[in-house]
């Protein structure tokens, strides 16, 4: 591994202040929080500031982001048009619901799956087709694509729902798959306040062969990888305040360009989509 040694401490730096391991695993790599017995991991979803259930736009940050998002959700769009033969579509850990929303509206037949139960109902006041857990999904209803937007780390048992995700996937489906690079120049930079981190809600940290390996165990093959770069400058953004800065955002546009220039070279981008089919 590039990064650390065998475990290292971070810091939830959202909601409770308290810190968390991470081990490394070396035959498998990929990183994983270790969550202490006993504790309730939605209640450090309870956050106004939690990225992905994000519904209001009240500050600097908050404009920053949800223009990026608009903007990758285009991107995101373009790719499911190139790769995908159909607009059957199933959005998992979809949050609140803009992406869903925003595919719906560009005339995708959409199914979103959030299991929190604020992120659901503020998801349903869209219009946007939304159930709480795959169980609820009948055993024959098939997509064309399925995506999962930085949702793959949260997920304790990410082995069982890849397995039953795959159950709902047409044949030679498409599932899009976006998650944090732990080899990422930002992530080596900021090591443990490295925002992506974000423990505990981040139980998984993947270095890229460690998802495609993960994934070609479940039956899948990998089409392509693509960068995310403004992730780069907001999480090395995040990071920043995370350290006190004082020029949070020049500091953070300052890494998160060095961060792409360098993955430019290197492929180690801080976030990437991964394109698996199924085989």
């Amino acid at each position: 591994m590039k990064t650390r040694g065998k475990h290292f401490i971070a810091k939830d730096h959202l909601v409770s202040s308290k810190e968390f391991k991470i081990v490394w695993n070396k035959e498998k790599q990929v990183a994983q929080t270790i969550i202490p017995d006993g504790i309730d991991l939605s209640s450090y979803y309870n956050s106004e500031s939690y990225n992905s259930h994000k519904n209001k736009n009240t500050s600097n940050k908050d404009r920053i982001y949800f223009f990026i998002q608009n903007l990758m959700f285009r991107f995101k769009r373009y790719l499911i048009k190139r790769y995908s033969n159909g607009a059957k579509l199933l959005d998992y850990g979809s949050g609140v619901g803009n992406f869903s929303k925003f595919m719906t509206d560009n005339g995708f037949s959409v199914l979103a799956v959030e299991p929190d139960k604020r992120a659901m109902k503020i998801s349903k006041s869209k219009s946007v087709n939304t159930v709480s857990n795959l169980k609820m999904l009948s055993e024959k209803k098939r997509f064309n694509t399925i995506t999962l937007w930085h949702v793959l780390e949260h997920i304790p048992d990410s082995h069982k729902i890849i397995a039953e995700l795959k159950l709902h996937l047409d044949k030679k489906g498409i599932m899009f798959i976006a998650v944090p690079n732990l080899n990422s120049y930002d992530c080596l930079y900021y090591k443990s306040n490295w925002a992506a981190l974000d423990v505990p809600r981040h139980v998984w940290h993947f270095t890229s062969s460690g998802i495609q390996t993960l994934m070609q165990n479940l039956g899948f093959e990998l089409v392509n990888r693509h960068p995310l770069w403004f992730d780069a400058f907001y999480i090395a953004y995040l990071s920043e305040q995370h350290l006190g800065s004082r020029w949070p955002l020049l500091k953070g546009f300052f890494i998160g360009l060095t961060s792409n220039i360098k993955a430019f070279f290197s492929g180690e981008y801080s976030s990437i989509i991964y394109v698996f089919r199924k085989t």
